[in-house]
């Protein structure tokens, strides 16, 4: 038979090196190793499997117990080493034998997938089309079975042109951007040189060539197919191509024809407001006239024409957009907010007669209930009867808030508005100098119980979570949030940490209890000792310190922003410069400010300098770190302090409103789950 691709056969032959070692497991032999013995083996093995020793860890390997906990892992390895080593009969044993001894495994379908891959190498093509034909229909959502199209496009590619041209269709279609979307395109073209008249191109390959061509910035190349797809369909990627390209009045010809004429059947509702972006960045016209012209010609996406358009207006000129938003789009993405906007106003500007506001707010609550904009409506509606003089309702409001958005930045200040009714007292954004980060929390419990993953994933797992190999886990490991996150923490990738189990948590309608471990995935301790250590020597509350922290580097030393700020605390180079000299800390260079050292002394003593600048107010400090000193003395001057509510709410700068409210709902977030006061 013909080799199906550019690669040497790897089939050696009968394998008997390996598999004599195989036949020492007798049932009574090794079936009572102890799981300690077996867990010292893999872990010996694991070694010699990292350092490219494959016979070793092959040998050492199938010395395990088939009693292990983690034995699916155990001939998941051999399977590999032995493919490593060329011998495809021990490598088709070993799959087959998990694949039959543990079907419910988190390795089955990726076993299914590489013994398919093991019957191509051997040239044995009937025996991989069924292989991979059982992947796609066992593990239809994996991309074990995204992968196993492309493979049957391989073997059909010379007796049945259609179906592999279907096969290879439907891997574009899944996966227009896989690792195998390339080579899909090549064999796509082959076929339709190499066919009869009969073989016809139809619009679906030529939009999913073309597709898959975009995502590979083969752009030219993409607009050759796109050219011969309907204009509904292929709008927005000619629009995209054509701006990648350069060429400006073909992007902008496109999208504009696209939006007048396509409907959101035929594409994605994101692909709308992506071209609606892109218009406005292109255009020669001003941003708002460029809006305006958008909103004269798109019928989908137009809730999102309409916000974008009311963002960057006066207030008081956006509020007929907000209202044709919540009128026209009541179930669209953005009525929430837009009726947050509209609460706002009416709020503000009818202070001696709330009921209006409360009418909007009653109406955010009885249909936007988990939106962005929910825990600020409660919040908002509670200082609305306290201000009416009704504190009873005010704290119905309060404690809802604190109830059902428990983590949120309006929880932080409802319990502040809590302990003001009860003690005439708010303690509001005040920090204390006094707490202290605790040293010995940087290590995070992992988010269930033994019970609950060996339940869910099996024994092997949490056998695999023992011994601690978290690379083997996370190979696997999939639709698992929280499990995702700890796995992140424990290799030391931070940012991805967070951002997985922050994003999962904001899902949850019911939030897990305080004490839980998932809380410290999204809140986690770094750098405690030097934290405190220099929050100490500026006289600032080391917590408020931690929280600025994560909020601007997400713990990442090296992290390098857009406008080159720099490190854990985001420092300028120019203003690291200043608060050195200003301070005697003595001269250092950039290049230093990713020394978490340097950087946390030069950060906290900058914090200490926005503090002093502005009447020792820490939530001015806050906000000076993001917007500047300068900034922030402005707003004083026509902003009304004397209710600090209302002034976070009117910071004229979104990201530094955005920004207070991030760094004390972490303050307010760490000190709940560290218990601080």
């Amino acid at each position: 038979m013909k080799k199906l691709f550019n690669l040497p056969v790897l089939f050696l032959g009968v394998g008997l090196v390996l598999l004599a070692v195989t036949f020492v497991k007798l049932p009574g032999l090794l079936n009572f190793q102890s799981t300690e013995t077996s867990r010292d083996l893999y872990k010996i093995a694991r070694e010699y499997q990292k350092s490219g020793d494959y016979r070793q860890a092959f040998h050492t390997y199938a010395k395990i117990s088939s009693g292990y906990p983690a034995y699916d892992v155990v001939l998941f390895y051999e399977a590999k080493c032995a493919a490593e080593l060329q011998d495809e009969k021990t490598v088709i044993l070993k799959f087959k034998k998990l694949l039959s001894e543990s079907k419910e495994s988190p390795l089955a379908a990726q076993a299914s997938y590489n013994l398919g891959q093991a019957y191509i190498r051997i040239l044995n093509y009937q025996e991989a089309a069924n292989q991979f034909i059982e992947t796609i229909k066992k593990y239809p959502e994996t991309n074990f079975a995204i992968g196993s199209y492309y493979y049957l496009g391989q073997i059909y590619k010379d007796t049945d042109k259609n179906q592999a041209a279907q096969y290879w269709l439907k891997y574009l279609e899944e996966a227009p951007s896989g690792r195998f979307s390339q080579n899909c395109v090549i064999g796509l073209k082959s076929l339709s040189k190499k066919s009869s008249s009969n073989f016809n191109a139809p619009v679906s390959q030529n939009k999913n060539i073309a597709t898959a061509l975009f995502m590979a910035e083969k752009y030219t190349q993409a607009i050759s197919y796109l050219k011969q797809v309907p204009l509904k369909y292929s709008w927005y990627y000619l629009g995209k191509s054509y701006k990648e390209l350069g060429n400006r009045n073909m992007a902008l010809y496109f999208y504009k024809e696209g939006m007048r004429k396509s409907s959101s059947d035929c594409e994605k509702r994101e692909n709308f407001q992506q071209a609606m972006i892109d218009y406005v960045s292109l255009s020669s016209k001003s941003s708002d006239k460029s809006w305006d012209e958008i909103l004269g010609f798109s019928g989908t996406a137009r809730d999102f024409a309409l916000y974008q358009r009311a963002d960057i207006m006066p207030k008081n000129k956006a509020l007929k957009y907000y209202w044709e938003i919540i009128s026209k789009y009541p179930d669209g993405s953005f009525a929430s907010e837009a009726l947050w906007n509209l609460f706002q106003d009416a709020y503000v500007n009818k202070k001696d007669n709330y009921e209006f506001a409360i009418k909007l707010g009653e109406k955010h609550m009885a249909k936007y209930e988990n939106t962005k904009a929910a825990s600020a409506i409660l919040f908002w509606m509670g200082k609305i009867y306290e201000k009416k003089g009704d504190d009873s309702k005010a704290l119905h409001f309060y404690k809802k808030t604190l109830s059902k958005y428990p983590d949120s930045y309006y929880a932080f200040r409802s319990e502040g508005r809590i302990t003001a009714i009860k003690t005439g007292t708010d303690p509001g954004w005040k920090t204390n100098l006094y707490n202290k980060i605790p040293e010995n929390q940087t290590q995070i419990g992992f988010p269930y119980s033994s019970g609950e993953i060996t339940k869910k994933y099996g024994a092997g797992i949490v056998e695999l979570i023992n011994i601690g190999d978290y690379e083997t886990i996370l190979s696997f490991l999939k639709n698992d949030p929280f499990f995702e996150s700890w796995i992140c923490f424990q290799n030391g990738i931070i940012m991805k940490s967070i951002v997985i189990a922050r994003n999962e948590m904001e899902k949850l309608s019911e939030k897990p209890a305080i004490n839980d471990s998932k809380w410290k995935l999204i809140y986690p301790v770094y750098y405690p000792e030097n934290i405190n250590q220099n929050a100490a020597l500026n006289e600032l509350d080391p917590i408020i310190v931690l929280s600025l922290m994560k909020e601007e580097s997400y713990f990442n030393p090296f992290a390098l922003s857009s406008s080159n700020a720099r490190g854990l605390m985001q420092l300028l180079p120019g203003t690291a410069k200043d608060i050195s000299r200003w301070k005697n800390l003595g001269s250092y260079s950039s290049i230093e400010l990713f020394d978490p050292e340097i950087n946390i002394r030069l950060g906290t003593a900058y914090l200490n300098h926005t503090r002093n600048s502005l009447i020792g107010n820490m939530l001015y400090a806050v906000a000076a770190y993001n917007g500047g000193p300068g900034a922030v003395s402005k707003w004083l001057t026509y902003i009304p302090a004397n209710d600090l509510d209302e002034f976070i709410e009117n910071i004229p700068y979104s990201q530094t409103r955005d920004y207070v409210k991030k760094v004390y709902r972490s303050y307010w977030n760490y000190k709940r789950i560290y218990d601080l006061k």
